[in-house]
């Protein structure tokens, strides 16, 4: 065991549940307490609660949205209590400042890949410090030194006497204890759970049907609105036919609602068809005029303004690569139900961001924030678009105005078109390379709206934005002369954080232009990046382990190809290198992914190579298929049948090796996605000599 002191920002409370229970949780605060508490149970955070039939329950404080962190937080709590994994139930947290994100500004966010690298050490001190709580309660029943007790799989054990008893039965007694100072962590060599491929707690309710995502939620007498909003951002209603709307069966109201209107009905077909009575009709906007080829105009004008850079060497390379809009295309489009009283405003929702909805929650409804309840349901997808809370304010507006519990539902089309978007961005690159093929001079600029600035606008007024320009700056390459400046651009387009966030698009254009020169200075993509990656062995030992897994360097049949990429972000170090195959009708063909991940510790490796897999199949997506195109202020896709993802049948064997490392965690649910793009367009190059320099490749001739 390692004792270690809880954090400073770190204390415990203990409680006692319905008079026999134990319920445990970690509160941050400026100075470290230890109390004993009846009255504030609402108020403490990451509970464990024990009950006297031994069922567990754990309140984490990630968002559950297919990506396992529910398990993974559940696994590092049940490590150092000693629980049977069998008796663990989870539920997601409510809002409270105990359960804020370190890694995202002690905000209540899932995101950022950090639910389990945000959480490792507070969870682990919290399951710790129970554990011992159990042990001395047994300890003094049996009159024995704490030494002489074990905790194993939801039991403490006096080995001596054969006696033991369970967690159940110690907890009323627990909870009467004062919690430890310095609780003692479990060694790695001790793990039963940790680096285990724990079945995850989230599918059996999945599989069976009885998981309540957003769209599930019912309430007694609630009502369905469907929403219509500007269809150029910005833009302002101007008229509706309500007494047509009104005129359709079961429908009951018309609400108008931020940049919109809503149909409230008593069933989400009822409100649809009524909402196609109203006709609304728009006019105005901050995106009047825009198309795509004005978005390309301004992207280029903007590297024009920053200029080119001198570049001068043996050979050089004065390349720009493009990406468009993507949407998050979750498959649970975007909802929300709302409750609205005279005093107090309950809300169930998908959501990332729980301060955020409670603060839309609270301005919509017009109450304080101890009198509205956020209710998290399970997410179908989130990918960064439930960092937002527009949906939240719709559904308490409309609530308040009928004083009904109301759920919203967007359509697919209302989904697509009102999104926070994936911005769309140009790169450019000017690099020099010497007699020996090495890079000397590497000049990047890059243009691309803000992403952070959806969060804190300043940094747009300064082009300071690591978030937008991770992956590009710095990057693992040994270059003499290295130069990377950004510049924001406002296109109007409400934009938002896609999963990985800055690395997709800069993973795309650096791994691009570093295949390029290694190309230009005739040495194979893999050799050239392992020599220019000797000041980074963690970045080199990934390339080295892929480039094995994949047997690079063996031939492949005429009209194959092999392309590689790798890139830090979150934490971790992926590197992939994708197999493909031109037909010669110029029909491509994916045909294998492998993906090795350097994510530091790891807490469940299936989950780790279920998010790779996952997020490759997203990146091959948005490299061969996705994009939002503008068309008079608006945007043109309106469902899955223009809006194209990929498909079950064209997906690749993807196979993914995870390092076992002692080092910090890093992410897991993100950094798959990023290489994808560029080992795949580099592969098509491998194979034909055709340089892809826009996303999505789509119809481009190969």
């Amino acid at each position: 065991m390692i004792a270690t002191a809880m954090s400073r920002r770190t204390f415990l409370k203990v409680t006692t549940v319905a008079g026999t229970g134990l319920a445990v949780g970690c509160v941050f605060d400026n100075e470290p307490t230890l109390t004993m508490s009846a009255g504030e149970g609402g108020q403490l955070g990451l509970w464990v609660r024990i009950s006297p039939d031994n069922r567990i329950t754990l309140v984490v404080p990630a968002s559950e949205m297919g990506q396992g962190a529910h398990t993974g937080q559940a696994m590092l709590l049940a490590e150092q209590l000693e629980a049977d994994w069998d008796t663990i139930e989870v539920v997601t947290a409510p809002v409270g400042s105990a359960y804020g994100n370190k890694k995202i500004m002690y905000q209540q966010v899932t995101g950022g890949s950090s639910s389990v690298t945000a959480w490792w050490d507070e969870l682990s001190e919290v399951g710790a410090a129970t554990r011992e709580l159990l042990v001395e309660a047994a300890a003094q029943q049996w009159q024995v030194s704490d030494s002489q007790c074990t905790a194993r799989a939801g039991r403490v054990y006096h080995e001596a006497t054969a006696r033991s008893l369970s967690y159940g039965q110690l907890a009323g007694a627990a909870s009467r204890l004062s919690p430890p100072w310095r609780p003692k962590i479990k060694p790695r060599e001790a793990y039963r759970l940790i680096g285990k491929p724990i079945p995850r707690l989230d599918i059996p309710a999945k599989v069976n049907g009885s998981a309540v995502f957003g769209i599930d939620v019912r309430r007694p007498g609630m009502r369905f609105a469907a929403v219509s909003q500007s269809p150029v951002f910005g833009g302002e209603l101007t008229s509706y036919d309500e007494r047509s709307a009104l005129a359709i069966k079961g429908v009951e109201s018309v609400v108008a609602v931020p940049n919109g209107i809503a149909v409230v009905a008593d069933s989400t077909w009822h409100a649809h068809k009524g909402l196609e009575a109203l006709g609304p009709k728009f006019a105005g906007g901050v995106t009047r005029g825009l198309d795509s080829a004005k978005v390309d105009a301004m992207l280029r004008a903007k590297l024009d303004e920053m200029g080119k850079a001198e570049i001068k060497g043996a050979e050089t390379i004065d390349v720009e690569y493009q990406v468009p809009f993507l949407m998050h295309a979750t498959l649970e489009p975007m909802n929300c139900t709302a409750h609205v009283t005279e005093n107090s405003c309950d809300v169930w929702v998908p959501a990332q961001n729980q301060d955020r909805c409670e603060s839309a929650a609270v301005d919509a409804s017009g109450l304080s924030s101890d009198q509205v309840n956020i209710h998290t349901t399970l997410c179908g997808g989130g990918f960064g678009r439930r960092l937002e809370s527009d949906f939240v304010t719709q559904a308490v507006t409309i609530s308040r105005a009928v004083s009904k519990p109301v759920q919203v539902i967007w359509s697919r089309e209302e989904d697509t078109r009102h999104g926070f978007y994936r911005p769309a961005s140009m790169s450019r690159f000017q690099i020099s390379v010497g007699t020996d093929g090495k890079p000397e001079r590497w000049a990047n600029q890059l243009a691309c709206p803000s992403v952070a600035a959806t969060f804190f606008p300043p940094v747009a007024w300064f082009d300071f934005d690591p978030t937008t320009y991770e992956g590009a700056k710095p990057i693992p390459y040994t270059v003499p002369d290295f130069d990377m400046e950004y510049t924001n651009v406002d296109f109007g387009v409400p934009i938002g954080s896609l999963r990985s966030v800055g690395a997709l698009h800069n993973c795309f254009y650096v791994e691009s232009a570093i295949d390029e020169a290694a190309h230009l200075a005739r040495v194979d993509p893999f050799e050239y990046r392992r020599e220019l990656l000797g000041e980074h062995p963690r970045h080199k030992k990934v390339l080295e382990s892929v480039a094995k897994a994949s047997n690079w360097g063996t031939a492949l049949p005429e009209g194959h190809g092999r392309g590689i990429a790798i890139i830090e972000c979150f934490d971790s170090v992926v590197a992939q290198v994708a197999e493909v195959s031109i037909t010669g009708r110029g029909r491509l063909k994916i045909h294998r992914v492998d993906c090795v991940v350097d994510c530091g510790r790891v807490v469940n490796p299936d989950i780790v190579k279920s998010q790779m897999q996952g997020g490759i199949v997203f990146g091959l997506s948005i490299a061969t298929r996705e994009e939002i195109t503008i068309k008079d202020g608006r945007v043109v896709q309106s469902n899955f049948d223009d809006y194209r993802i990929m498909k079950l049948k064209d997906s690749p064997i993807i196979n993914v090796h995870v390092i076992q490392s002692d080092r910090e965690s890093g992410g897991a649910g993100e950094p798959g996605v990023p290489c994808a793009a560029p080992a795949l367009t580099n592969a098509i190059f491998a194979a034909t000599g055709k340089r892809i320099r826009r996303l999505p490749i789509g119809k481009q001739q190969l």
